[in-house]
């Protein structure tokens, strides 16, 4: 039986280990599960939380109900040419079987953390290669309960986003994944994982790249952070890494508000200096709007 979990800490659930509590959260692990939940809500608000990690939370929390996907919904099968995996399956999992089945066109993901769901919402991948484009069907259910299958050409898939409502919650997908040769696909993943590891943040809590890239003629963003000066500012217990300027990590007892200036402050510079807008590519989840204003987030 589904049941409300009430004012659970969200630091506890992201990857950043920042946050503020749920008002109130739920784990549905069946279909008929997360259909209560959406029923239990009656129209109101509610966000879904993946892995937690593109998440910043803010200190005060967030008002809407939050889901949190298990149960069925995390598991991986393989196929002669394909793979099927849940919403709540992390994205390494998926990866990793990949890998071992020797499916060509996989390794883009590796070291990406966060679970397929949250991949699907945010079309996670590298610059150039997304997960939308491996995906030949996705399932999720609307507010009213109703399940709907959605191809790519349905969602219009871009660099960090895609065409569907956010109130639909993905369920699983189904992913081109033809076979290959084991030993050059196994070289392909090791070699990325290698390049990935050596030039981002693993060592210290954080959610990625903070910034989407902002364009060929402004270059890559963390570029455009270390041309403002950015790099190594410090709030607290937040830092613009040195290693990859795109990143902001947490030292042990940063929190949102840190977090949320350091961006402030990146933003105002790179409009004032190179007269770009940077929007962000985390979520950020309760932040009134005139701090969403600032960071150019939208809600």
């Amino acid at each position: 039986m589904l049941r409300w979990e009430p004012d659970v800490l969200l630091s506890g659930l992201t990857r950043y280990g920042i946050g503020g509590p749920a008002t109130r959260l739920a784990r549905p692990g069946t279909r008929e599960d997360l259909a209560e939940a959406l029923a239990d809500v009656q129209g109101g608000p509610y966000r879904v939380l993946g892995g937690g990690a593109n998440v910043l939370v803010a200190d005060r929390g967030v008002d809407e109900a939050v889901l949190v996907l298990g149960g069925d919904f995390e598991y991986v099968s393989t196929d002669p040419d394909t793979l099927e995996a849940g919403a709540a399956t992390r994205l390494p999992a998926l990866v990793g079987t990949a890998r071992r089945h020797a499916r060509v066109g996989w390794s883009f993901l590796e070291a990406v953390p966060g679970t397929v769901g949250g991949g699907l919402r945010m079309n996670a991948g590298s610059r150039d290669v997304w997960l939308w484009h491996r995906v030949i069907w996705a399932e999720a259910m609307r507010p009213d309960g109703d399940v709907v299958r959605v191809e790519p050409a349905d969602v219009d898939p871009g660099y960090r986003r895609i065409g569907l409502p956010d109130s639909w919650v993905f369920l699983r997908a189904r992913f081109h994944a033809p076979r290959g040769e084991a030993g050059r696909i196994d070289d392909e993943h090791r070699e990325f994982r290698t390049r990935k590891v050596a030039s981002q943040v693993y060592d210290l809590p954080t959610v990625g790249s903070t910034w989407k890239n902002p364009g060929p003629a402004y270059g890559a963003a963390w570029q455009v952070v270390d041309q403002v000066g950015m790099r190594g500012e410090r709030r607290g217990d937040a830092q613009i890494s040195e290693r990859h300027a795109n990143f902001i990590v947490n030292h042990g007892s940063a929190n949102a508000e840190d977090v949320l200036g350091l961006m402030v402050e990146t933003r105002r510079r790179a409009h004032e200096q190179l007269g770009v807008w940077l929007e962000p590519e985390i979520c950020l989840w309760g932040f009134d709007p005139e701090e969403m204003r600032l960071v150019g987030g939208t809600a």
